[in-house]
């Protein structure tokens, strides 16, 4: 028998190569025990489909609305990737500019021209006194400074002082006190009174001892924290110090917006040109307004008031001939005191 008949007598495996599973997949599926339809379930025959594909009953579209398509490549996470992308850049968008900033630098802010060339490097009285210093020696004439100006708060020998202005008869002649803080200049010449000791008393220069009374003034309130200046202005020749002129931050609010130079000239007129120099109209409209000046006491906050009343020269001459009474008496006081030993 050969080995082909042998073969052939013993049959072979219905699965040779192993690959068939050994049992029936369809075995394993649950059994349905209801119809997977409705009884009444309309079944479309295969024979609905043509050979090219296309619909035979194009109605059930029309019916039902057109079948969802999903969108190609959508996922549920797209939104956080793309608010993370947005994020990234604007990261490297901020770092770009940060490098940008730290090599060619943030330019300066312009702020404008300064409001003077030069101010006081400090505050308070040794501010007020700065200043004095600096706008005293531009004050000549003949070349030579005209009066020294002290520079006080408003106190006096220690006691502080309110002020209390009393407004003209066409302003009403009211009594208003102020309590703000504020710094007192005295413009004073080399005489016991204050009298400028060489030349001659004349309107102009007069008028250019105003002057240096508001430039003192624009100083002081553009630099200093005070809210009022008082000046004291040296008298003529002869007479007690009772002129007084009075300044306000809230009335020179234009001048102190403004640079210093646009209200008075960088140059400082001397008695002979001065009426000739551009900022005379404003320097008479802002210091028109004297007042007669005097100490009294007060029983506010252990005080004393600084009394300014409106300049007339009749109440200038009935308050010359009080100073002067005054001086009398506390002469022959001081000389009853030598006699006496005291």
């Amino acid at each position: 028998m050969s080995e082909s008949d042998d073969r052939d007598q013993h049959p072979r495996p219905w699965d040779p190569a192993g690959t068939q599973p050994k049992h029936d997949p369809a075995a394993l599926l649950p059994q349905a025990t209801e119809p997977l339809l409705p009884p009444d379930a309309e079944v479309v025959e295969s024979d609905a489909i043509d050979e090219d594909g296309g619909d035979l009953l194009p109605e059930r579209h029309r019916a039902a609305g057109a079948p969802a398509v999903a969108a190609a490549g959508s996922s549920a996470y797209a939104p956080r990737f793309q608010f993370l992308t947005g994020a990234l850049v604007a990261v490297g968008i901020a770092a770009i500019a940060a490098i940008a900033v730290a090599v060619i630098g943030i330019p300066p802010k312009h702020e404008g021209p300064p409001w003077s060339q030069w101010k006081p490097t400090t505050g308070g009285i040794a501010g007020a006194m700065q200043i004095a210093s600096h706008v005293a020696p531009n004050y000549r004439d003949g070349g030579v400074q005209l009066v020294n100006v002290d520079a006080n708060d408003l106190s006096y020998k220690g006691v502080p002082l309110l002020v209390a202005l009393r407004t003209s008869p066409d302003e009403g002649g009211t009594i208003q006190v102020h309590g703000e803080k504020g710094v007192l200049y005295q413009l004073c010449g080399l005489t016991p009174t204050c009298a400028i000791d060489r030349g001659k008393a004349t309107v102009e220069r007069g008028f250019l001892m105003r002057r240096e009374a508001f430039e003192l003034a624009l100083y002081s309130l553009r630099y200093l924290d005070v809210k009022q200046v008082v000046v004291l202005i040296p008298p003529v020749p002869g007479k007690v110090q009772t002129v007084a002129l009075y300044f306000r931050r809230d009335d020179l609010r234009a001048e102190l917006a403004r640079p210093l130079a646009s209200s008075l000239a960088p140059e400082t007129p001397s008695p002979k040109n001065i009426t000739l120099s551009r900022d005379f109209g404003l320097v008479d409209r802002a210091t028109s307004n004297e007042y007669l000046f005097t100490l009294n006491g007060s029983g506010f906050n252990n005080g004393g008031l600084l009394v300014l009343q409106h300049y007339t020269p009749e109440a200038d001459r009935k308050l010359q001939k009080q100073f002067k009474a005054q001086q009398k008496q506390a002469a022959a006081d001081a000389a009853t005191q030598s006699s006496s030993g005291g």
